[in-house]
């Protein structure tokens, strides 16, 4: 994918929260906050960091996630996808909504490096400018539920953080620029210590203030080894929508997107901006009246 006039924007959805047939009014208004947030930011670039769709109890979830694509495929924006804990609850695999994503979005970003474990898929998308790569956003499936018992939600595979490892570092310029992004749904346990250090948003869970594993994989260690990386951005908890610090690498939230889901922080999206000269990456979040 390339710059345009100095500069890359993505807007980055996440845990729209799409549920049963017919759709409910608040399914309805995700949708106008789609349209809303695409018609005024026009990115080069849709992401969405999983939570797509409520599986769990949903009649015909391919149906849904179906209809959810086909609405993202009219604006012929590239769209990049990575699942959440709720996708493939019931009823669906991940490897059957990748199947309808493949089938409907028309305007795919070419993957690089993918790599699927345990029907997760994680892939790379080199950002360039006249055949040279300047930045990389990682896609990592964070997974769902913890198998073993030890906490509530699933931890990164080891082979998913060793996969990272020997990708980043492929990628890797040596020239100290921090050019890769990182995307997926369920925040690492680093967050908790990221917290200390917000630089926007807000911090209002109130159930579990961050909803990461208790299992710690060392993604963050092969973030910050690897020197050329900005950082993270997730889902999942849709009461925080900050940016933090953790030693000097950005861990932050997008901004919750589906009306469906919990939370009275406002929903909309996140908008990444990457400038080419000066490189830098900065975020900022959209909220929409649900009433507009």
């Amino acid at each position: 994918m390339e710059f345009k006039n100095n500069t890359f924007k993505i807007v980055q959805f996440t845990d729209t929260h799409f549920g049963n047939l017919p759709h409910h009014e608040d399914d309805i208004k995700t949708f106008s906050l789609i349209d809303k947030v695409l018609r005024d930011e026009k990115p080069d670039l849709i992401v969405h960091t999983g939570d797509i769709m409520w599986s769990d109890g949903v009649k015909d979830s391919d149906k849904v996630f179906q209809i959810v694509m086909e609405y993202f495929n009219k604006y012929n924006t590239p769209l990049a996808i990575t699942f959440g804990n709720h996708d493939s609850e019931e009823g669906i695999t991940r490897s059957e909504l990748r199947e309808i994503y493949d089938k409907i979005i028309t305007n795919k970003p070419e993957k690089k490096d993918s790599f699927i474990i345990d029907d997760k898929e994680n892939y790379v998308i080199p950002l360039s400018e006249n055949g040279k790569e300047l930045a990389y956003l990682y896609f990592i499936d964070s997974g769902a539920d913890d198998r073993l018992g030890f906490g509530t939600y699933e931890w990164v595979l080891p082979e998913q953080v060793e996969w990272f490892r020997k990708t980043a570092n492929k990628y890797k310029k040596n020239d100290g620029v921090k050019r890769g992004i990182v995307f997926q749904h369920i925040p690492l346990p680093e967050y908790w210590q990221s917290k200390e250090n917000i630089l926007s948003g807000v911090q209002e869970e109130t159930n579990e203030e961050i909803s990461a594993p208790k299992i710690n994989t060392g993604l963050f260690a092969n973030m910050l080894l690897n020197g050329e990386t900005w950082g993270m951005i997730v889902g999942h908890d849709h009461e925080n929508n900050f940016d933090s610090t953790l030693y000097g690498i950005h861990l932050a939230y997008a901004n919750s997107s589906g009306f469906q889901a919990y939370g009275d922080v406002p929903k909309g999206a996140t908008v990444i901006e990457i400038t080419k000269e000066p490189f830098a990456i900065k975020t900022r979040n959209i909220q929409i009246d649900a009433d507009r």
